[in-house]
């Protein structure tokens, strides 16, 4: 039985952001979490409201955290 689950992920962007969130279903082109939240150097992390579309040519890397 095929399940599709939501998994916590931490996205690395390549101009040293960090974003935290709930990965949902997503394309090829884009990766698409929930309830995230946007870590800056030297800053707290701040929420994000809704849904955040992250285009893949701005990720670093993706690390699946649970």
């Amino acid at each position: 039985m095929f399940a599709v689950r939501r998994r916590k992920v931490v996205i690395n962007l390549l101009d040293g952001r960090a974003l935290m969130g709930e990965r949902h279903l997503s394309w090829p082109w884009q990766v698409v979490l929930s309830g995230a939240h946007l870590a800056e150097r030297g800053h707290d992390p701040v929420a994000i409201d809704g849904r955040v579309i992250v285009p893949r040519f701005r990720i670093d890397f993706i690390q699946v955290v649970g």
